[in-house]
């Protein structure tokens, strides 16, 4: 068998997110297992290296270029819903993101059938929500990244979908270091940037930790650089593909996401694996993501409750060893055990192209 996870988003190195590593792990895995896996997604035209590859594809009259940087095939496309001169047709595709019926439909149309992997709101927001009926979807079956995705998808089609929570390597975040940090990743809107930096001005005491995440455009990049110089008690870094040191200095993980499509929270679960506890927002998945494993503020509370909080998880010591504990227990929950999460993946996938 051979699975074809496609998006209509671009990917790594370009674009680095949870639905980016999660997808890299699946292809990785499935791949140890024999299982011939590769990923399809949006070439940036917006990047040198983009355009350059654009302009020789159409050079060579093909809609796809291919490389293999990340250990497997990784096709690109101008428009991965419509040109696809140039790419070997799997037995089945998973579409994860971005037009992703159009993206379905047009491998449909050439004999792939096709499953939907929900990682997001899609189906329901924004400009590429989905208009159909249930019965005029292009998809054979149908998983969501967690209950509360499968929830919004079910109240709005009436579908069913496979709980398969993001994929992880737990050995790879199970650290111990000094913990000095509140750490930050994604400093941007939707993320919470704005209360994290009222957070942080409230906690002078405190070392706060941005780590970058979604690219910035350049005014954003210089509007956020000078709000951090006002705050002597917190630095930005760049995102490494080894968050490693990041995890192994971070006492508390500040996720005050305002997003409403926030379906999962990866920083979440890589953090509960060494047992770090979260403060959280209520948007979303995060309660599901976090449960006993931190503190739940809602998103749009003032930024003194949030330090309230944070004071208390830096301070108490018995309170912040009840929450460790609590993080590693929901970090060892069945449901994120990699080897039965891939079964799941792979049963799913059997049945559709048998």
């Amino acid at each position: 068998m051979s699975i074809l996870l496609a998006s209509g988003t671009s990917y790594l190195p370009h674009v680095v997110g949870g639905l980016e590593v999660n997808t890299h792990e699946l292809a990785l895995e499935l791949n140890r297992r024999g299982v011939k896996t590769s990923v399809l997604s949006r070439l940036p035209l917006r990047r040198v290296d983009g355009a350059l590859r654009a302009a020789a594809n159409f050079l060579r009259g093909t809609d796809v270029c291919v490389d293999r940087q990340l250990g497997y095939d990784v096709y690109r496309s101008r428009k991965p819903w419509d040109s696809l001169d140039g790419l070997p047709l799997p037995r089945l595709v998973v579409v994860q993101n971005g037009k992703m019926v159009e993206i379905a439909e047009a491998f449909v149309r050439r004999g792939v059938p096709a499953i939907a992997y929900l990682h997001g709101l899609e189906f329901e927001m924004g400009r590429r929500r989905w208009t159909a009926t249930s019965g005029g979807l292009p998809f054979c079956a149908y998983i969501a990244n967690s209950e509360f995705t499968a929830g919004r998808f079910r109240e709005r089609f009436g579908i069913h979908a496979c709980v398969i929570p993001p994929v992880f390597r737990a050995e790879r975040y199970r650290l111990a270091g000094d913990r000095r940090y509140v750490t930050f990743i994604n400093p941007v809107a939707e993320k919470g940037v704005d209360v994290a930096l009222a957070i942080a001005e409230q906690c002078p005491d405190i070392r706060f930790r941005f780590v970058k995440g979604w690219p910035l455009r350049m005014r954003q990049a210089a509007l956020l650089k000078g709000r951090i110089r006002r705050l002597a008690n917190v630095e930005l870094v760049e995102r490494n593909d080894d968050m490693s040191p990041i995890y192994a200095s971070t006492r508390v993980l500040l996720v005050p996401s305002q997003w409403e499509a926030e379906t999962w929270g990866r920083v979440v679960s890589e953090a509960q694996f060494s047992g770090i506890p979260v403060l959280a927002s209520d948007r979303g998945a995060l309660p599901e993501t976090v449960g006993a494993g931190g503190a739940i503020i809602k998103y749009d509370a003032p930024a003194c409750t949030w330090a309230t909080e944070l004071r208390r998880m830096w301070c108490d010591d018995l309170y912040y060893q009840q929450l460790q504990q609590a993080a590693l227990a929901h970090s060892r929950r069945p449901e994120l055990d990699f080897k039965q999460q891939i079964d799941a993946f792979l049963a799913v996938a059997t049945r559709i192209a048998a």
